[in-house]
């Protein structure tokens, strides 16, 4: 080993590290350069994607556990978010999936277990 790599920590992957007690295991967030204009636009599309209307998409931008979406608001203001939010929404189709899942099965129907029904039906 020379002395250039005695400066750095093995990388152990987190599965395998053993838990000590000074460290919280918590994410920490680093700034990171960018467009917030571009990150605005990808977070919208982002939750739109995933079947958001506009009503939840802005209590998301309210909601103090969504730390990068806070600071967007505070850089973009509370009308210029929901005016992007409108303008991203109109118009916008999205591809949801919506899964019920039987806690206790039915044994009498325990005769299909290996075909899983699968319908599509536009949103509307």
């Amino acid at each position: 080993m020379t002395h250039d790599d005695e400066r750095f920590v093995p990388k152990v992957h987190p599965a395998t590290r053993e838990v000590e007690a000074e460290d919280p295991l918590e994410l920490i967030a680093n700034p990171a350069p960018g467009d917030p204009d571009v990150m605005l636009n990808c977070m919208i599309q982002e939750f739109a994607w995933q079947g958001y209307d506009a009503a939840q998409l802005l209590r998301l931008f309210l909601n103090p556990e969504y730390p990068v979406l806070n600071q967007l608001l505070d850089c973009y203001g509370l009308e210029e978010v929901r005016r992007r939010i409108d303008e991203t929404l109109t118009g916008f189709d999205a591809f949801s999936v919506h899964a019920v899942i039987a806690e206790t099965p039915d044994p009498e129907d325990d005769d299909h277990n290996d075909l899983i029904q699968l319908t599509v039906r536009g949103c509307g």
